[in-house]
C-alpha cells in the first residue's frame, strides 16, 4: 500500500511506509487546482464485512448513484470512517488513487489487487470481475 496522510485542514503530513511521492503530487494537484473530485466507495467484503455478497454485487452495478462530490479537502475527512473509495477529478474515466480515513486520518492510496500484486484502477476492477468473474471481495487496497 503506498499511502500518505492528509490531516484536517488539507496539509500532507508525515509520509507513511510505502509512501509513492507521485500518487500524493497528484492529489495534491487536484486539490489545489480547485477542481471537483469524486470520490466512489469500494464494494468489497472487507469494507463491508456484514453486508451480503449479492447486495454488494447489487450496489456495485449501481455504482452512479454512489459518487461522493468532494469540493474541499475538509470533504475527504467526512467519508465514512474505515471504508476505502476510488478518487479521482469530477468526469474522469479512471482512477489508480483510492483513499480512507481511519482514525481521523485520511489516507491516500496506491492499489494493488491482492491475488497478484498488480497495480490497479477504478476500470480494472470492473474489467477482472467481468472477464474472470471475480468477487469483488477479493479487490480491495493492500
Amino acid at each position: 500500500m503506498n499511502t500518505t496522510t492528509v490531516n484536517a485542514t488539507g496539509h500532507t503530513g508525515q509520509p507513511l511506509a510505502h509512501y509513492d511521492p507521485e500518487v500524493a503530487q497528484r492529489v495534491q494537484g487536484w486539490l489545489d487546482s480547485g477542481q471537483p473530485l469524486v470520490w466512489i466507495p469500494i464494494l468489497s467484503q472487507e469494507n463491508f464485512p456484514d453486508t451480503p455478497p449479492e447486495t454488494l454485487h447489487w450496489l456495485d452495478s449501481q455504482q452512479a448513484a454512489l459518487h461522493v462530490p468532494i469540493g474541499a479537502p475538509a470533504d475527504l475527512l467526512r467519508m465514512p470512517e474505515g471504508v476505502t473509495g476510488w478518487l479521482m477529478p469530477e468526469g474522469a474515466v479512471d482512477t489508480d488513487v483510492a483513499c480512507g480515513v481511519w482514525n481521523g486520518e485520511l489516507y491516500i492510496l496506491g492499489v494493488k489487487d491482492k491475488r497478484n500484486g498488480c497495480k490497479q484502477t477504478l476500470l480494472s476492477g470492473f474489467a477482472d470481475r467481468a472477464t474472470e468473474g471475480a468477487d469483488p471481495a477479493n479487490q480491495s487496497a493492500v
